[in-house]
């Protein structure tokens, strides 16, 4: 059954293909096995035709196909986020599946103010990336911290430029910084 969706869902995105936009993809870096260079609305108008289902997101999320990733995470049903997250946030490879992924799951956690502060303080740069990028998520929608959370984070960010080298981290902590002070009274 897993399987026949799996053949169903590529054949879909073999259908959707973008030659240009894969291209473009590529030359900027982002090499997949196969990348079909399909856009994210057409995706989610993808993910629509089938049900959330655990075992199908697992699956997709198996493959390095830059589709299938994003796939998994549309398909995700929501009690399974919390036994999920942190493992996807090691197998992400790249800043788009890390977008996707803090904005569908990971602020969508029933602790995820507590764990994007984890990940912050995490030296690990994908994870710093999902901290800083769930915390936008749930600034974004007025979710705030609590006084410790909120030391811990203006800490972290005061100090980013002194423990990070990646630009995009650094970005997602001033991104962040900004909904922050939005958020903030």
């Amino acid at each position: 059954m897993i399987d026949e969706k799996v053949r169903e869902i590529k054949k879909e995105l073999r259908l959707a293909m973008n030659g240009v936009v894969s291209s473009i993809q590529r030359n900027h870096g982002l090499n997949y096995k196969i990348n079909f260079g399909v856009e994210i609305p057409r995706l989610k108008g993808i993910a629509t035709r089938f049900e959330k289902d655990e075992e199908l997101a697992k699956r997709l999320w198996l493959d390095n196909i830059r589709e299938c990733k994003l796939l998994a995470i549309f398909l995700l049903p929501e009690e399974a986020y919390p036994t999920i997250a942190e493992k996807w946030i090691e197998e992400t490879p790249f800043t788009e599946i890390a977008d996707h992924l803090t904005m569908v799951v990971l602020s969508r956690l029933p602790d995820a103010a507590t764990k994007a502060i984890e990940w912050i303080q995490n030296s690990e740069g994908m994870f710093r990336y999902c901290g800083y990028m769930t915390l936008t998520h749930l600034f974004r929608r007025g979710i705030g911290l609590d006084k410790e959370q909120e030391e811990c984070y203006l800490a972290e960010a005061r100090r980013i430029e002194e423990v990070e080298e990646r630009k995009t981290v650094i970005m997602a902590a001033y991104n962040s910084l900004g909904h922050y002070g939005d958020s903030e009274e």
